[in-house]
């Protein structure tokens, strides 16, 4: 495999592109799957593209597995319960479900470059880039380090830290090429009304209005109770707003009134 004779001028942009990046990568895949939890020795059994892409043989272990530019994806399309494996360029899918696993080709060619095994002649991006790509966690703490002071950071980590394993509670960062944010979701109603930008700001979110008319993103008596906790804001028309930044003197406060809004959500799921 030598650099410059073949490969790809730029990251992968799309599906199509992953599924060319992992047929050029199959030599090195093996100890990747293994390292899954699957077995080292593979095959490629069928395309159908129904219910997932394809089946892979593993020794021996059909696997069901779906193609995506970005792991996320799969979610809003798919049905979790249908699929053993994605295969991804990155994997930014920060609550995936256990029951399956993902395998990131952007890893898997970033260990075998160091060696010099080069496929991607241009290796710092995409030739288009994604508008809907998520940051990465990392990425998104960096930006809120640079944002604010230092004690602040610390709340706000070991804020994040506290709940990222807390049952009923699932983190994702945003997409954009501006603010980085972190959603902050409940399980049970599937929705990230709370958000935290990396400038050390945090909204709420009552309603999706990108719907027509605008969708509740929780149960109306919830809505009710953690618009009253945060002071009831309203419109210039009187009317409760259906999203607001919450207001804090400082970040202390901030994140206790994400605690109560947390408490209020997970208390009514019991």
């Amino acid at each position: 495999m030598a650099e410059g004779k073949f490969g790809f001028n730029y990251w992968p942009g799309s599906e199509a592109e992953v599924v060319m990046l992992f047929g050029a990568l199959m030599p090195y895949v093996g100890s990747f799957l293994r390292d899954l939890g699957f077995g080292e020795n593979f095959f490629i059994e069928e395309w159908r593209e129904q219910p997932t892409d394809c089946i892979i043989e593993v020794d021996g272990k059909k696997l069901n597995v779906e193609f995506e530019l970005y792991s996320s994806r799969f979610k809003n399309n798919h049905d979790p319960e249908k699929c053993d494996l994605i295969i991804c360029w990155e994997h930014d899918w920060n609550s995936c479900p256990a029951n399956i696993k993902v395998l990131a080709l952007k890893e898997i060619y970033e260990k075998i470059a160091e060696k010099g095994l080069r496929l991607i002649i241009k290796n710092n991006g995409y030739k288009y880039t994604p508008r809907d790509k998520r940051w990465p966690l990392e990425e998104f703490m960096s930006e809120l380090k640079e944002n604010v002071k230092d004690n602040e950071f610390k709340i706000f980590q070991e804020f994040i830290e506290s709940i990222r394993d807390l049952d009923g509670i699932q983190l994702e960062t945003g997409r954009g090429d501006r603010i980085p944010t972190l959603g902050l979701g409940f399980k049970k109603f599937g929705t990230f009304p709370i958000g935290i930008e990396a400038t050390g700001k945090a909204y709420v979110c009552y309603y999706n209005v990108n719907a027509k008319p605008p969708k509740p993103l929780l149960p109306i008596n919830l809505i009710e109770k953690i618009w009253k906790l945060l002071g009831a804001p309203k419109t210039k028309n009187g009317e409760m707003k259906k999203w607001h930044y919450i207001k804090a003197s400082n970040s202390a406060e901030l994140i206790k009134k994400l605690k109560e809004i947390i408490n209020v959500v997970l208390e009514a799921e019991k």
